[in-house]
C-alpha cells in the first residue's frame, strides 16, 4: 500500500511539473510572438520644441527636431528626411524645411517675412514613417507673430482654464473600465471624460446609484477627467448622476457587466502595487490558464503565468521609468484585458555645472553636462540648450495655449527626467481613460524601400529624342561638396546617382561624353524624385494662445519696437499729414506672404516673362541703386575701398543663401559671381525677385551689408539652366537646410571685446545640435553680454535609451 501511494504522488507530481513546463513554453511563444508583432508594426514619432512662443515680423524662429522611436522613445535614424513645415490658419505651407534625420541633424530656422500679419501660426514636424501612425501622425508646435504694420483680424481665444458654466443640454460622456471591461463580484474601477458640444473638457461632480442607493461620489478634474470606484455587482444597474445647480440631474447609464469578461486591474496595499486577475463566473475554473506580458516600449520586463483569479506582486523594479502596460491572454493567445500603469523612479540623472560661480561682462561661460542613469552609467543623449536672462524667461513661461487637453498631458508620455512630477493620481486618469491601439498577434510585413528623394536621375536624347545608350555622365560637384561620380547610360538613357544628402541649393554640373572622352551634344533630361508628402494638420493639434497673455506681450513688445521705428513729430521741418482715400488693391500677380520687407523692390513675373534662358541678370539692374562697377554688381555704387566679389550683394533662393564663387568662370563671360548665378536659373520657373538695399536688410546679418537680391520661384525644387541639347547641365537641387548659425560676438578678439558697441542681448545662447560622448558629457560654452543679470541655461533633449530629459541651472552675470 504505501507502495502505490509513494507511485501516485510521484506521478502526481510529474504530470504537475510537466504542465508547468508546457505553460512555460506557451508563455514563451506567447512573448516571443507578441513582441515580434509589437516591433514589426512600430512607426516613428515626432517631437519639435521652437525657441519662445511669441516673435515679432522680422525674426528667426529657431527649432529643434527629434525622431523618435513609437514605442520606446528612443531616437530613429529609419527615416532620412524630418520635415518641418510653417503653416497659417489655412494650412497653407509657408515655408519649408527638410532636416538630415539619419545624422540627428534636425536643428533648423525660419525667417518670418516682415509682411506677415499677426496670428497664430504652427511649426509641424512628421517623417514618411510618422505620418503611418493613426494616433500621432506629427508634432505641432504653436507661435504667435506680431507685426504692428498687419494686425490680427481673428478674435483670440479666451482663457479656458477659467470654469466653465455646465451646458443645459446633455454633455458628451465616455465611460473607461479598468482593463476594457466591467467585471461583477469584484471591486471595480472606472474612468470616465466629460465633454460638451464643442469637444471642450467640463468639469462636473455627482453621485453613482444602485437602484436608489448611493454608491459613491466624483468629481472630474480641468480636463473634464473622472473615476468611479466600488464594488459591482453582476446583475446591478448603475447610473452616474451629474448635478446641476437649481436643475434636474443629468443620468447616464454605465456599461453592463460582460459575463464572458476577464480583467486584469491594479490594487496597492500597505505600498506595495499587486496585479489582480479577475475572471467573470462564465468563464471561471479554477485550472482555466491565462498569461500576463509586462511590456515598456518596444521591451518585455514581466511576464507570468496564472490560474482562475489570482493576484501577484508587480515587480516594479524591472520597469524603466515611465508609462508601461500589462497584457492578458488566454491558452488561445487572445487577448482578454489589458491595463496601462505609470512607474516612478529609475532615473536618468542630468547634472549642469558652471566653471565659475560668476562672469564679467564679455567672458566666456563654460558649463559642463553629465548624462547617467541612477547607477551612474553615462547615457549617450541629444540635446538643444537655450541661455538667456531670466527676466526675459519668466515674460514667456505664461503663455500657454488655451485649450488643456490630454495631449498637453501626454507631450512628455512618462519618460521624463528634471520636470515636475505628475501625482499618482493624474497618471491614474489619464492612462486609464487613454485610447487603446490594437494588439496584433501577427508580423506584419513592412517592405522598407530606399529613400530615393535624394537621387539625382534622369535620361540622355538626342537631337531627335531618341533615348542614347553607353554614354557616360559625369557629375561634378561644388567645391564644398567635391563630388565627382560617373554612371553610364542603359539601354533607355537612364542614369542614376544614388545619393542619400546633400545642403540646399547645391550646385552640380552634369557632363555627357562617349567612350573615348568627347564630349557629347545629347540633351540631359532630368526627373525630380523628391516627391513632398501632402500633409494636412490634424485639428485637434492647433493650440492657440490665451487672449490675456498674448495682449500683454503684444503691448510689451510694440513698446520695445517703437525704438526702432522713425516717430512723426509736429512743426514746419516735418511734412504735412496725407490722407488717401479710395486706394484699391491691386493682384500683384505673386504670392505676397513670401516677401520678407515691406520697404524692398518688386522685381514683378512680367518683368521677366520674355527673357531668354539665360537672361535673369539683366533684370536686376531696373531696381534704382543697383549698377554695374568694374564688372561687380554694386548697391548705389559699392564703398569706397574698392569693388570685387565680396561686395556684391548676397544672393538668396527660396530662403537659401547662395554662396557665389568664380571656379566655374568661363574665358571672356561677365566677372560677377552674382551675375553668373542669376544666369544659370531659368526665368521660367521664378515667381518674382525681391531686393533689399536699405535697413532691411539687416535680417540677414552682416551678410546682408552690401544689400540682398531674394529669388523666389515657383516649384522650390529644381533650378538649373535649362536643359540644352550640347551634354552640359548645371544645376541646384533642394536639399537639406543648413541651420543658420547664432549670431553672437567673437569676445576672445581684443577689438571685439573692447568695442564700444553695447551688447544688449537678452537670449545669450542658442544651439539645437547638442552631442554628449560616449561618456554622457558635453561641454556648452557662450558669451556673457554687457548687463548684470542672471542667466538661465535650458538643457532639452532625449538619451539614446528613449528617456527625455529637461535641466536648467542659473548663472550671475556680475
Amino acid at each position: 500500500m504505501k507502495f502505490f501511494y509513494t507511485l501516485l504522488v510521484l506521478l502526481v507530481s510529474c504530470s504537475i511539473s510537466i504542465a508547468q513546463e508546457q505553460a512555460t513554453q506557451k508563455l514563451d511563444s506567447l512573448a516571443g510572438l507578441y513582441m515580434r508583432s509589437l516591433q514589426s508594426s512600430a512607426v516613428e514619432r515626432t517631437w519639435i520644441k521652437t525657441e519662445r512662443p511669441v516673435y515679432r515680423s522680422g525674426d528667426m524662429v529657431f527649432f529643434k527636431g527629434f525622431v523618435l522611436h513609437s514605442l520606446s522613445g528612443k531616437p530613429s535614424r529609419k527615416s532620412n528626411i524630418l520635415f518641418v513645415d510653417l503653416v497659417d490658419e489655412r494650412d497653407h505651407v509657408l515655408q519649408q524645411a527638410m532636416l538630415n534625420a539619419a545624422s540627428f541633424k534636425t536643428d533648423g530656422g525660419f525667417i518670418l517675412p516682415d509682411t506677415l500679419a499677426s496670428g497664430h501660426y504652427w511649426l509641424r514636424a512628421y517623417t514618411r514613417r510618422s505620418l503611418l501612425s493613426a494616433d500621432a501622425p506629427m508634432d505641432v508646435q504653436a507661435i504667435y507673430v506680431i507685426n504692428a504694420l498687419r494686425p490680427d483680424a481673428k478674435e483670440l481665444a479666451t482663457d479656458l482654464k477659467k470654469e466653465k458654466k455646465l451646458p443645459d443640454d446633455s454633455l458628451r460622456i465616455r465611460f473607461f473600465p479598468e482593463g476594457g471591461t466591467m467585471i461583477g463580484g469584484a471591486e471595480t474601477v472606472v474612468a470616465f471624460e466629460t465633454k460638451d458640444a464643442n469637444g471642450d473638457a467640463v468639469r462636473v461632480s455627482g453621485y453613482l446609484t444602485d437602484a436608489d442607493s448611493v454608491v459613491t461620489r466624483f468629481s472630474s478634474n480641468e480636463t473634464g477627467l473622472g473615476k468611479l470606484s466600488f464594488f459591482c455587482w453582476t446583475w446591478h444597474p448603475y447610473r452616474l448622476h451629474i448635478t446641476r445647480n437649481g436643475k434636474p440631474d443629468l443620468v447616464y447609464t454605465l456599461p453592463k457587466v460582460d459575463l464572458f469578461g476577464a480583467q486584469i486591474g491594479l490594487i496597492e496595499k500597505n505600498g506595495v502595487r499587486k496585479l489582480r486577475v479577475v475572471l467573470e463566473d462564465s468563464i471561471f475554473r479554477r485550472d482555466k490558464l491565462t498569461y500576463v506580458l509586462g511590456v515598456s516600449g518596444d521591451s518585455l520586463c514581466f511576464s507570468a503565468v496564472g490560474r482562475g483569479s489570482y493576484d501577484q506582486v508587480l515587480p516594479e523594479y524591472r520597469f524603466p521609468k515611465g508609462v508601461s502596460e500589462l497584457l492578458l491572454f488566454d491558452d488561445r493567445f487572445r487577448l482578454l484585458s489589458r491595463r496601462s500603469f505609470y512607474v516612478q523612479g529609475n532615473e536618468t540623472i542630468v547634472q549642469l555645472t558652471a566653471d565659475k560661480p560668476q562672469y564679467p561682462a564679455r567672458e566666456k561661460a563654460t558649463i559642463q553636462l553629465q548624462i547617467s542613469d541612477k547607477e551612474n552609467r553615462p547615457q549617450v543623449g541629444s540635446f538643444l540648450v537655450k541661455v538667456e536672462d531670466i527676466a526675459r524667461e519668466a515674460f514667456y513661461d505664461p503663455i500657454k495655449p488655451a485649450s488643456l487637453t490630454k495631449k498637453m498631458m501626454a507631450e512628455f508620455p512618462g519618460t521624463v527626467s528634471g520636470l515636475p512630477e505628475r501625482n499618482a493620481g493624474e497618471w491614474e486618469l489619464y492612462l486609464l481613460a487613454k485610447e487603446k491601439q490594437p494588439v496584433l498577434l501577427h508580423t506584419v510585413s513592412a517592405t522598407e524601400k530606399e529613400d530615393s528623394s535624394f537621387f539625382i536621375t534622369g535620361h540622355v536624347e538626342d537631337e531627335k529624342g531618341r533615348a542614347v545608350a553607353g554614354k557616360i555622365i559625369t557629375l561634378f560637384g561644388d567645391l564644398k561638396t567635391k563630388i565627382f561620380e560617373t554612371d553610364t547610360t542603359d539601354a533607355k538613357g537612364v542614369f542614376c546617382f544614388p545619393f542619400t544628402a546633400y545642403d540646399d541649393q547645391t550646385k552640380f554640373n552634369l557632363q555627357v561624353t562617349d567612350q573615348n572622352g568627347r564630349l557629347y551634344p545629347g540633351k540631359i533630361i532630368l526627373e525630380n524624385k523628391l516627391q513632398l508628402p501632402k500633409v494636412q494638420t490634424p485639428v485637434n493639434l492647433k493650440q492657440y494662445f490665451i487672449k490675456e497673455t498674448i495682449e500683454t506681450v503684444r503691448k510689451t513688445m510694440t513698446v520695445q519696437s517703437a525704438k526702432d521705428t522713425v516717430l512723426q513729430k509736429r512743426g514746419k521741418e516735418w511734412l504735412a499729414d496725407v490722407t488717401v482715400t479710395g486706394l484699391i488693391k491691386k493682384d500683384p500677380g505673386y504670392d505676397t506672404q513670401k516677401r520678407m520687407s515691406l520697404f524692398s523692390r518688386i522685381i514683378p513675373p512680367e518683368a521677366f516673362a520674355k527673357l531668354p534662358p539665360s537672361g535673369l541678370g539683366n533684370v536686376v539692374f531696373r531696381v534704382p541703386g543697383i549698377h554695374l562697377r568694374n564688372g561687380y554688381v554694386t548697391v548705389n555704387g559699392g564703398n569706397s575701398f574698392g569693388v570685387g566679389a565680396a561686395t556684391e550683394p548676397l544672393l538668396v533662393v527660396d530662403g537659401m543663401p547662395i554662396p557665389t564663387d568664380t571656379a566655374d568662370k568661363l574665358p571672356g563671360s561677365e566677372p560677377s559671381p552674382l551675375l553668373m548665378a542669376l544666369n544659370r536659373i531659368d526665368p521660367s520657373v521664378v515667381e518674382f525677385i525681391e531686393v533689399l538695399t536699405g535697413p532691411e536688410a539687416a535680417m540677414y546679418g552682416s551678410r546682408g551689408g552690401n544689400g540682398v537680391i531674394i529669388v523666389n520661384t515657383r516649384s522650390k525644387l529644381v533650378i538649373d539652366d535649362n536643359s540644352k541639347a550640347n551634354g552640359i547641365r548645371n544645376l541646384r537641387l533642394k536639399g537639406f537646410q543648413v541651420p543658420e548659425p547664432f549670431e553672437q560676438r567673437d569676445y576672445s578678439v581684443k577689438e571685439i571685446r573692447n568695442s564700444k558697441i553695447p551688447d544688449s542681448r537678452t537670449l545669450i545662447f542658442w544651439s539645437g545640435d547638442g552631442l554628449t560622448d560616449k561618456e554622457g558629457r558635453a561641454t556648452i560654452q557662450f558669451y556673457t553680454a554687457d548687463a548684470v543679470a542672471t542667466y538661465l541655461v535650458t538643457v532639452t533633449g532625449v538619451t539614446a535609451n528613449g528617456v527625455r530629459f529637461q535641466q536648467q541651472i542659473p548663472v550671475s552675470r556680475k
